[in-house]
């Protein structure tokens, strides 16, 4: 395309050449002269000296020196948005594949896609325009809504519901048993019943092999729009908000409440029957021991509120100075009898 006809789609202005032809997109280091690339901020503009792009995508007060740009106050989301429009994702053939085992009472719309290998229990539904990849097993009675979809080897348990425009990369599990036991009268371990369901909103994205407990007796439920990276763990009975963020590897035990907007970043980990509250930031591989206000920044393990998280590791880099400092004094008052370590 143009880039003139490229920025009117996005309703950008653009500074230097319209006519310059755009093919694909690419990193700065690696475009070349019909390739699109951006620059998020001044931060990145080094890279503008040695870059080959025909064009880039650029805040408003950045010198791109000369090379023509689409002005842009939020490049990346610009960029992601050209980036859809000149690499569309392929779609498979619409249809059950012959190898897909299909049980009775079941509802396919006829504008959806079953892939090589998929399993699909009975009273299952899958909505119009969504696609299962190959392998992929759906329980009995689960339902999927429109333009969903459902990449390799994902597993959906009985009684699981997805919204529309839900994605899931391969290995995902929804509504496996919760970790549930109960002390018998042997010292030994009961499994108690998991009876509940996963119940997914609209627009949620679920990265590869991340697991999602089905409910105790309740449910698990996912809001709208929320993000949840790979190899993340949601325990029973959680209750994600809308528009919530999980970084990869974070785990959730069982009846965690995150409400909307909250953010969770990697290898953080949530003690069970607490609360992040809404708008809420956890720090990577903080760990969280009681509930998080709304609004509220915390790091570490244990959580602590984010200014007071910076000033202990600021003070720890004093420690080792100050234990010499107070072995001297002990040892000038007399308190350390012959130890003469300093």
């Amino acid at each position: 395309m143009r880039l003139g006809d490229l920025a009117a789609e996005l309703g950008r202005d653009v500074d230097g050449d319209t006519e310059v032809w755009i093919e694909g997109v690419a990193p700065l280091d690696s475009a070349g002269p019909t390739d699109l690339a951006f620059v998020r901020s001044a931060k990145f503009a080094s890279g503008m000296l040695s870059t080959r792009a025909g064009a880039v995508i650029a805040p408003g007060d950045l010198d791109s020196g000369g090379r023509p740009t689409i002005r842009s106050p939020n490049p990346g989301l610009d960029f992601s948005r050209v980036a859809r429009r000149l690499v569309p994702q392929s779609r498979p053939v619409r249809g059950v594949h012959p190898s897909a085992s299909i049980a009775a009472n079941t509802s396919i719309d006829a504008s959806a896609t079953v892939g090589p290998g998929c399993v699909i229990g009975s009273g299952s539904k899958i909505g119009p325009g969504s696609v299962l990849m190959p392998n992929t097993t759906l329980y009995e009675d689960v339902t999927v809504g429109a333009d969903c979809t459902l990449h390799a080897s994902c597993v959906l348990r009985e009684r699981t519901q997805l919204g529309d425009r839900v994605i899931l990369h391969p290995g995902v599990v929804l509504g496996g048993d919760g970790f549930g036991y109960v002390a018998n009268e042997t010292g030994g371990f009961e499994k108690a019943p998991q009876l509940g369901r996963v119940l997914i909103g609209d627009d949620v994205e679920i990265g590869a092999n991340t697991t999602v407990d089905r409910g105790t007796l309740g449910d698990t439920r996912i809001g709208n729009s929320a993000k949840i990276d790979n190899l993340v763990q949601i325990g029973h009975n959680c209750d994600i908000g809308e528009k919530v963020i999980i970084v990869g590897q974070v785990g959730l035990a069982g009846s965690t409440i995150v409400e909307h907007d909250a953010i969770l970043m990697a290898q953080a980990g949530v003690a069970g029957h607490l609360t992040i509250g809404a708008g809420a930031f956890v720090g990577p591989q903080s760990g969280i021991h009681k509930d998080v206000g709304a609004g509220v920044k915390v790091l570490g393990t244990p959580q602590r509120e984010e200014r007071l998280f910076h000033r202990l590791m600021a003070a720890m880099l004093h420690l080792p100075d100050l234990l010499r400092r107070v072995r001297k004094i002990e040892k000038l008052l007399g308190l350390r009898g012959g130890d003469k370590s300093t």
